[in-house]
């Protein structure tokens, strides 16, 4: 069930009327049978994951928590969230580890289980890891009941694609819910309909395009590679950022805060902030889970070892960063143009860091903004393509392509070139907090027919119909 499709609207009147009469002390078992509802909806046969992994990561916290001596309580954390991402490694990456890891030694080219990839299982796996891994440090206490901890994971707005929630963010809310009121409607409302105009008006009709592009064995045009490039950036994020707005917004009307997951971040100057701006959730989780412990481990063995500055830097900064950004490469896909995507990110990260470590002059402001996402748009470019070699491919295509015929195809892509157009004069403006403020500033009336008319574009633009979320693949 996609959230910007009619099925869905249907299904939220009917949970949001039921929301305002079921009584607050049984909220939690409407959130469990409606998120129920809205995952079978997609593949009724893959219902039981989510609750299996429930149950794993319920039962590896408890044992967790009944382990008091703190040398000790390492092993059944690691065992807990050993079988919790058990699933996923099944599911997501035996056939690519069969056909594409050992398939060119012993002549494979097929996979070994061909499974279909359960919705939302990778932000499943990484919410309850986090519940383990906070547990397992005493952040949070395992002493929930198990309704609660299904009802964190369920929960249907952030269900499928994020944000990637904390237990102490979302559990908290949903153990002491709020009054339902229809007060405060318009906000969520309006922060819903952002969402769904970058859907259906930006990424939607960009994705023929781009998608037709990429498929192509080789690219001549540098027209034709230029754009899907850039088009595929602009489709993205206005994708997964919208997505993350509609889950927002949706939370919103039911009395739950989501924290917001992009801030701009084509607007940043460092491919750092960047990332600081991106999928926000998922990167503090790396930073929290991955990247600081990584960290001051090696940084107290440099320390012992009485290593110098760069040596310091390389074993503290560099080699955490590469191994972090890898992570997240393998966690969004299997495939090596995801371990590409990874490796280049790092590297990327490493030659900025690396320029701050040796004071090097800092670049003027347009200049830093260009390399910033010259480098964003090579490592989508990996993240786009089926393959390492297409994605090389694609960029030298960008340089050194055929400019023939850039009229036709200039005139056939008018509208694409438009909408990429429109999104950079307005991305500075895409934050949740001006909309929030003009909400309050604007009169009732204005704002009730701004929405609707943003209602009536994206409706008209995409003539009632939405592709899958590209997050829905990982």
């Amino acid at each position: 069930m996609i959230f910007s499709t009619p099925v869905f609207f249907v299904f939220f009147v009917i949970y949001f009327g039921l929301h305002f009469a079921v009584p607050r002390q049984h909220r939690l078992w409407l959130i469990i049978a409606g998120s129920a509802v809205f995952y079978a909806w997609w593949k009724v046969e893959y219902l039981w994951i989510p609750f299996v992994l429930m149950a794993t990561a319920y039962l590896g916290g408890r044992w967790i928590d009944r382990v008091k001596e703190p040398d000790s309580r390492w092993r059944p954390a690691a065992l807990a969230i050993a079988a919790l991402l058990l699933p996923l490694a099944v599911f997501k990456y035996t056939d690519f580890v069969y056909r594409d890891v050992f398939g060119p030694f012993f002549g494979i080219d097929h996979g070994l289980l061909n499974l279909k990839l359960p919705l939302g299982i990778s932000f499943v796996s990484f919410t309850l890891t986090a519940y383990l891994v906070d547990i397992y440090r005493e952040a949070f206490s395992a002493d929930h009941k198990p309704k609660t901890i299904l009802a964190y994971v369920l929960f249907f707005p952030h269900l499928i694609a994020g944000p990637i929630l904390r237990p102490h963010e979302l559990i908290p809310q949903l153990e002491n819910p709020r009054a339902a009121t229809p007060r405060g409607f318009t906000a969520p409302l309006a922060i819903f309909t952002l969402g769904l105009v970058k859907k259906l008006v930006f990424a939607d009709q960009l994705s023929p395009m781009v998608t037709a592009t990429y498929l192509q064995d080789t690219t001549s045009s540098s027209l034709a590679a230029s754009l899907a490039i850039i088009g595929f950036a602009v489709q993205v994020y206005c994708d997964f950022s919208g997505y993350t707005d509609m889950a927002i917004g949706l939370a919103a009307m039911l009395g739950i805060r989501l924290p917001q997951n992009f801030r701009q971040p084509y607007a940043a100057t460092s491919i750092s902030s960047l990332w600081r701006r991106w999928h926000m959730t998922l990167m503090r989780c790396l930073s929290d889970y991955v990247y600081l412990p990584l960290s001051m481990i090696l940084a107290r063995y440099a320390v012992r070892r009485r290593f110098g500055k760069w040596t310091m830097f390389l074993l503290a900064v560099v080699i955490p960063v590469n191994i972090t950004f890898l992570v997240s490469g393998i966690w969004h896909g299997a495939g090596w143009n995801f371990i590409a995507f990874g490796i280049f990110t790092g590297l990327a990260m490493t030659v900025e860091f690396s320029w701050r470590r040796a004071s090097m002059p800092k670049l003027p402001k347009a200049a830093a903004w260009l390399l910033t996402m010259l480098a964003f748009l090579i490592s989508l470019c990996f993240f786009r393509a089926h393959s390492p070699a297409r994605a090389v491919d694609m960029m030298v295509a960008s340089v050194a392509g055929d400019w023939s015929a850039s009229g036709a195809f200039l005139a056939q892509n008018l509208f694409a070139i438009f909408l990429i157009v429109v999104f950079a004069a307005t991305h500075r403006f895409d934050d949740h907090r001006l909309v929030r403020l003009a909400v309050r500033r604007t009169r009732p009336e204005l704002t009730w027919a701004a929405i609707f008319f943003c209602w009536i574009i994206a409706i008209a633009v995409s003539q009632g119909s939405s592709g899958a979320f590209v997050y829905f693949d990982f």
